[in-house]
């Protein structure tokens, strides 16, 4: 009976199945537990034979060799069932602390996986609400860091494993190697995340300060593109003192670009994740405040040439003005009632004509100025020859009018010098004419 139940446990002792999951191995435990119980629960039987062996070798019974060859082998093979049931008992709980490990170790590696999405997302090209981001990373590095104890833990169990020489020992290694990989991967890729994110928000106030610039320039480039060069001398001088103090912006605003260009150039040498685009934009930025100097040059050209062909406008005016003053004295049509009354008009006209040919330098100055203009191609030239041809009519009509009233008075005067010599003969002849109808001869 004793054989019969020990053939049955080392029967099941045989079963090399020590579980492929947790639940199979617990399971396993469980059966092994019950096994250890019966085993127990036989060990008086096993008692009780050994010392009824012993009393039947002891009372010298006829088969007491016998009896003491079956009771060794019996204590033997209970010995070697006892041996068994230890090994497979340890095996099992090797099996059961391997299955936990690796069970922790998917869940570690899950775990890492999905954090590993979030750290390898590309969400900081994406400029939208960059400050959450940050905040956001942040609390995501402290989860990495809170979470780190429980990483050791894993990789601390696993070498536990292997350092007591457990069967699955190149397995737990590369399960080591598997977790402490991704969990170096997390970490670099969190870290390099955090770069990016910086990096982005560094990039966010660089393009801000771009955008200002960009929104200033276009502000002056509408103000080079202007066609406005006043309308008069007054305008003209208002524009050239707005255009010297664009000037003095843009000249103010160097330090600005320059600024934006060592910060271009740090982002480059740091590698910047969008250091081609940052360069290109300060290339293009550059290239457009470059781009203002020769039309704001142009302009401020245009508003001197402007204001010379307003002064002389207003020159030409003057002129004009001088000679609508004059006309009136010149085209007077009173030529004197007697000999004194014209002698003072052609002394009045003597004063008016010596006022002509003194100013007439003055118109051939104005002339002079009108027509290096016109040669040097001024952007009004057809302007300046239409009032310059206006003024030299005025001013030829002004001394053929002048020359015309000098005949007219000169002829005046010598119709009354006629008149007065012819009145002075009359009065004389009427004084003689007595005289000669005296007839008194004597």
């Amino acid at each position: 009976q004793a054989d019969t139940w020990m053939a049955k446990q080392e029967a099941f002792l045989i079963n090399q199945d020590l579980g492929d999951s947790l639940d199979s191995v617990e399971a396993l435990i469980k059966k092994h537990e019950d096994f250890e119980k019966s085993l127990a629960a036989q060990e008086e039987k096993i008692k009780a034979l050994d010392e009824f062996a012993t009393k039947l070798i002891e009372g010298q019974h006829y088969a007491a060799d016998d009896v003491a060859q079956r009771r060794a082998l019996l204590l033997e093979r209970r010995a070697l069932l006892m041996e068994k049931s230890a090994v497979r008992r340890t095996m099992l709980e090797d099996s059961y602390k391997f299955q936990q490990f690796e069970r922790d170790c998917d869940e570690t590696k899950g775990w890492i996986n999905e954090k590993l999405k979030v750290a390898t997302d590309d969400s900081y090209l994406d400029p939208t609400n960059l400050n959450g981001k940050v905040q956001k990373h942040q609390n995501f590095e402290q989860e990495l860091n809170a979470n780190k104890s429980r990483i050791d833990e894993v990789l601390e169990s696993g070498i536990e494993l292997k350092e007591s020489g457990h069967v699955q020992s190149e397995r737990i290694q590369l399960k080591l190697d598997e977790i402490n990989d991704l969990w170096q991967d997390l970490i670099k890729s969190a870290e390099k995340k955090g770069m990016r994110l910086a990096e982005a928000s560094q990039q966010q106030q660089y393009n801000r300060g771009n955008e200002d610039l960009e929104l200033w320039l276009s502000e002056v480039e509408g103000q080079l593109l202007s066609e406005d060069y006043g309308k008069d001398l007054t305008s003209v001088q208002n524009l050239q003192k707005k255009h010297a103090l664009l000037e003095a912006d843009v000249g103010a605003h160097q330090d600005r670009i320059d600024g934006i260009r060592i910060s271009s150039e740090q982002f480059v040498n740091a590698g910047h994740f969008d250091a081609e685009n940052i360069k290109t934009k300060y290339d293009a930025l550059d290239g457009r405040y470059g781009n203002l100097m020769k039309p704001m040059s142009n302009r401020k050209v245009r508003l001197m040439d402007s204001l010379a062909v307003q002064q002389l406008f207003r020159d030409v005016e003057d002129e004009e003005a001088w000679i609508r003053e004059k006309e009136p004295i010149i085209n007077s049509t009173n030529r004197g009632r007697d000999l004194i009354g014209v002698q003072n008009l052609i002394k009045k006209h003597q004063a008016s004509m010596s006022e002509i040919n003194n100013h007439e330098p003055r118109i051939d100055a104005v002339s002079r100025t009108a027509q290096n203009m016109v040669e040097d191609g001024h952007f009004a030239l057809d302007d300046i020859k239409n009032r310059l041809s206006t003024l030299h009519d005025h001013w030829n009509q002004l001394k053929e009018k002048a020359n015309q009233r000098k005949q007219d008075l000169d002829d005046s005067l010598q119709a009354h010098q006629y008149f007065a010599d012819a009145s002075e003969a009359e009065s004389w002849m009427k004084e003689k004419e007595p005289l000669a109808g005296n007839a008194d001869y004597g």
